[in-house]
């Protein structure tokens, strides 16, 4: 057998060394590329369903907006508009709308299962007294309170309820200390209210705090759930449950079921 003379050889093997080092790379953008296309995927499949609500009136609706957008691009976002924000439809293209007056009860509990923490942008001292009290006559206050009733995150904008500081010097101790009364209720009421500027990290820590939560199943709710006729109570994958809840779930014969959310 002939042999190649030492320059052939030479350029056989870089032949060899080039078309071994374009595949590699070949299989490296490939590899990229379908790892990107995964993550894109994972991160869509992954997007938080939220719902925004907008009642009350603004002086910084600009700033209120600007929050809105950027939640919107971080979540699935439902907004929740009274008539006074459903009279610009220009300035909320392109969401998911509802209106908040006439909600029927279907879509509340749609609301209630589908979303995982409601936001106030906007809030007032009507809504803040209301949610002290647990008064749910109108239909923010009713939607706000069945979050709290699920245990969801419920996070309200305070920058146009908190007393500015000429009217810490001249309102009466008795308005400023109701009000204060107030919001140290909502807050042990787990209420996050927080300023529009630290809007968006908010949102995001509660929902992980959320996620976190380990509800302790006793013996009661299982009794409760079976004096309502359940057959299954669909529980929290994080739940945890006593020895005497278990027996007494096995004795009625209700089914515990664990689930992501």
């Amino acid at each position: 057998m002939k042999s190649l003379p030492l320059n052939d050889h030479q350029m056989v093997w870089e032949a060899v060394v080039v078309d071994v080092t374009v595949k590699e790379k070949i299989k490296l953008l490939v590899q990229e590329a379908v790892e990107a296309y995964l993550n894109e995927n994972k991160q869509r499949a992954e997007k938080r369903r939220i719902g925004i609500l907008l009642g009350y009136e603004t002086g910084n609706l600009t700033g209120v907006l600007e929050a809105v957008t950027i939640l919107s691009e971080r979540y699935e976002v439902t907004l929740l508009l009274s008539r006074k924000y459903l009279a610009d439809p220009d300035a909320f293209s392109g969401y998911s709308i509802l209106p908040l007056e006439g909600l029927e009860r279907e879509d509340v509990n749609g609301l209630l299962n589908e979303l995982g923490a409601i936001v106030l942008p906007v809030a007032s001292y009507q809504l803040l007294a209301k949610l002290a009290l647990t008064i749910d006559d109108d239909p923010i206050s009713s939607l706000v309170l069945q979050f709290q009733m699920l245990g969801k995150p419920v996070i309200v904008v305070k920058d146009e309820v908190e007393f500015n500081v000429y009217q810490q010097i001249s309102a009466p101790y008795a308005v400023q200390n109701r009000v204060d009364g107030y919001i140290r209720q909502i807050q042990a009421d787990q209420v996050k209210w927080v300023p529009l500027s630290s809007l968006v990290r908010s949102v995001k820590e509660q929902l992980q705090a959320f996620d976190e939560k380990q509800p302790l199943i006793l013996a009661k709710h299982i009794e409760k759930a079976s004096q309502e006729g359940l057959e299954a109570l669909h529980l929290s994958k994080k739940s945890k449950l006593t020895p005497v809840a278990k027996d007494l779930a096995r004795e009625f014969k209700i089914q515990l079921k664990k689930q992501d959310s």
